[in-house]
């Protein structure tokens, strides 16, 4: 009977100092995991009318050649400041980012407020004017007052081209130091 009661005791004793020990090692581990998985992300702030697509593309060998590689998102319209979030792939990380602001013939002007680019727990922020020491409108595309964050698109022949933001040779190093 005593044998039974000191082996009751001994298995419970086993389990919660074994069962800590375990808990413990595995949250570490899935935190340290969860850190090095975290993907790249950018969140665009603008005021856009009238609901559309936005894309950021990117380019993962330093050239502004733009191809395949993007994310679409949906947006939609509203009178008030708002946000848009591209995630890329885990597996990815950006050299350079292009944002092509609405596909629709009938988008209004828009105002880029500013961008916030996050990985790995390292942020990078600029609104304001300092969003346009990053970027540049496609002259061919759209112009863009730098003071008031105002993109309009250029309108040839009577149609609207799409209005699209080219990094400028600043924001190449300011991606890299977030993967530092």
């Amino acid at each position: 009977m005593k044998y039974n009661h000191l082996l009751v005791l001994f298995f419970c004793c086993f389990c919660i100092v074994g069962c800590k020990d375990t808990t413990t090692d595995k949250s570490e581990g899935t935190t340290v995991e969860q850190k090095a998985e975290e993907p790249f992300t950018a969140t665009l702030k603008f005021v856009a009318k009238k609901s559309d697509d936005f894309c950021m593309l990117y380019t993962e060998d330093g050239t502004i050649n733009f191809g395949e590689k993007g994310v679409w998102k949906a947006i939609e319209g509203s009178e008030n400041e708002q946000e848009v979030t591209f995630v890329l792939p885990p597996d990815e990380y950006p050299t350079q980012l292009r944002f092509d602001l609405g596909m629709k013939k009938d988008q209004e002007d828009i105002i880029v407020k500013g961008i916030k680019l996050l990985y790995r727990g390292k942020t990078f922020e600029a609104y304001g004017s300092k969003f346009w020491s990053f970027f540049r409108a496609d002259e061919n595309q759209c112009t863009a007052d730098v003071n008031t964050g105002l993109v309009k698109a250029v309108v040839k022949d009577g149609e609207r081209k799409n209005a699209s933001l080219y990094p400028q040779s600043t924001l190449r190093q300011e991606i890299e130091n977030l993967a530092k």
